[in-house]
């Protein structure tokens, strides 16, 4: 399920881009003139279709960068195409059998937990080895200065999302207002729950600039950790924003992605949601 980040996704291969993938560039952050210096070099599949050019202008793309995928100039042709699209397939094939042997190794390693003796010792949860694992990387900004967090914060936490964004990435900075009331409305009643904000921004100024210009309630992972943490950042998915919940368990909960297919963080809040309406809070 997790891919690797956009640009190994849009950038590591030669294969032409599909018009979906010039949209998640802009809708990622990319600008039009480095997406139209990519197509010149990679070109495209097809050409643009009004439904994709309707989205593409929402991502606010140049008028240049409409004009050149409509002339249909970059286009590929037909036998280049095809194998293009045979590739894809391929790739994604492999993608689904390594996640389905990651999901049934992920069930036997239950199974075998499960079989253990009564007597033996139990392993620690997992959102105790996240705590541990980020006790000593964890930030907060608060009155807008940014301080070391509190290093017991996430051991009582049974629901940890990790906050996948950016200074840079117009839809992240569209969506963070609205997760900032998200969690001040329901943290206090659902103390078990924590978000933790991993940053993709360029620089540790942007990077404490969004913390501050939004402010963000959560604890965030200091910007000169994140370098050491690409496991963690790839994570999150091709695309931001993204929001990935696992629970005390260490299982997934609550997803930007149902497969690779990208829906949002929204996506994500509406499973949570339904958690702390079954639970009630406790």
């Amino acid at each position: 399920m997790f891919a690797a980040g956009l640009i190994a996704v849009v950038s590591a291969n030669a294969n032409p881009l599909a018009n979906k993938e010039v949209a998640l560039m802009l809708r990622s952050g990319y600008s039009s003139e480095s997406i139209l210096r990519e197509i010149a070099s990679r070109r495209v599949l097809e050409a643009l279709d009004p439904a994709t050019k309707k989205t593409m202008l929402e991502f606010n793309a140049s008028p240049q960068l409409i004009s050149a995928l409509e002339s249909g100039q970059f286009v590929v042709s037909t036998a280049e195409a095809e194998q293009a699209k045979e590739q894809s397939a391929d790739l994604a094939a492999r993608r689904a059998l390594q996640n389905e042997e990651e999901r049934k190794r992920a069930l036997l390693s239950q199974a075998e937990a499960k079989a253990l003796p009564a007597a033996a010792a139990p392993r620690p949860p997992a959102a105790t080895s996240i705590a541990n694992a980020l006790k000593d990387k964890l930030v907060r900004c608060q009155d807008g200065t940014v301080r070391p967090a509190d290093p017991s914060a996430l051991e009582s936490k049974k629901l940890i999302a990790f906050y996948y964004s950016a200074h840079w990435c117009a839809p992240c900075r569209k969506f963070t207002p609205g997760l900032v009331d998200y969690y001040n409305r329901v943290a206090a009643e659902h103390p078990e729950f924590e978000i933790i904000f991993v940053s993709s921004d360029k620089s540790r100024f942007n990077w404490e600039t969004y913390m501050r210009e939004s402010r963000m309630p959560w604890p965030a992972i200091d910007y000169d950790q994140l370098a050491g943490m690409n496991g963690l950042k790839r994570l999150g998915g091709d695309g931001i924003p993204s929001l990935l919940v696992l629970d005390a368990g260490g299982h997934l909960v609550a997803s930007s992605y149902e497969g690779d297919k990208y829906l949002g963080p929204q996506y994500a809040l509406a499973t949570l949601d339904k958690i702390f309406a079954s639970t009630g809070g406790k």
